[in-house]
């Protein structure tokens, strides 16, 4: 065990665990004793690549491709995890996309729907699977039962939004990015009082500037990440280790007392932000 939190004998999905900070989730999760599904929709190498650090921790993965915005592919999503592991209890809704960077007057409904469709009613459509099992296991096993042997009876859903939930269009024209983790934080926020009574925690985790693939520019250009930098107090960029932190703390029993919260992992970025 490389961590203080404990996730032994459970079973995750991390969507977009193929690269950047579901890859970071994924094999955290493994390291705390949990097995994980990854999905990707065209990174097949990089989530192979997950499959082999999860396996070399000792856990055991599944790899499947999914479009998270095709109700179809869902479903089969969750068919194939319960096939193979038999119950679920955590999922992530990481896959996400960018917009093109262009004004909102000048981008097409198609380019609107491509963002929307990914970011916000991707997780939808997972949680709502993902729901409806943990709450048929819940009722099947009841809470004493499912102690004893070692697993947690409710489940988690976290959402991996954005500090663009909070100030959209900076530092860029990403209008439908940034109404989609809106939507995705009143989302977290409207899940988790339908499913409290079942004891099943919701919440959301908001990155700042992390260096992984969405943020190219940063990772290859240290001019520009030093003025990304100065924007944050902390001085630094973040790194997805910082996000699967936070991550697998909120999915441990250790943060049993949190359910609808943002979560912002960003170096204090939002606090030099006006409020929105």
């Amino acid at each position: 065990m490389s961590n203080s939190y404990h996730l032994e004998n459970r079973v995750a999905i991390v969507t977009g665990a193929d690269s950047g900070i579901g890859q970071g989730i994924a094999v955290l999760f493994a390291k705390s004793g949990a097995d994980v599904v990854v999905t990707y929709r065209s990174d097949e190498k990089g989530a192979q690549e997950t499959r082999k650090q999860i396996e070399e921790a000792g856990r055991k993965a599944l790899v499947l491709h999914c479009d998270v915005g095709d109700e179809k592919q869902v479903q089969e999503l969750f068919d194939k995890t319960l096939e193979k592991f038999k119950r679920l209890d955590i999922l992530v809704n990481n896959a996400g996309t960018m917009g093109n960077g262009k004004p909102f007057y000048e981008q097409t409904f198609e380019d609107w729907e491509k963002v929307i469709r990914t970011n916000l009613h991707g997780p939808f459509l997972c949680s709502k699977l993902a729901a409806q099992q943990f709450i048929k296991q819940i009722k099947a096993e009841g809470k004493q039962e499912t102690e004893q042997r070692g697993t947690h009876p409710s489940g988690n859903i976290i959402n991996i939004s954005s500090v663009h939930e909070d100030s959209p269009g900076f530092p860029m024209y990403e209008t439908a990015y940034g109404v989609s983790k809106g939507g995705l934080r009143n989302l977290t926020r409207a899940m988790s009082l339908e499913l409290a009574e079942y004891g099943i925690r919701v919440n959301d985790v908001a990155p700042g500037l992390i260096l992984t693939p969405m943020n190219q520019e940063a990772k290859d250009d240290p001019k520009k990440r030093k003025e990304k930098e100065a924007l944050i107090p902390l001085r630094r960029s973040g790194v997805p280790k910082d996000i699967a932190t936070m991550v697998t703390w909120l999915c441990s029993d250790d943060a049993s007392y949190c359910t609808g919260q943002t979560f912002f992992v960003d170096g204090g970025w939002m606090l030099s932000r006006p409020e929105v």
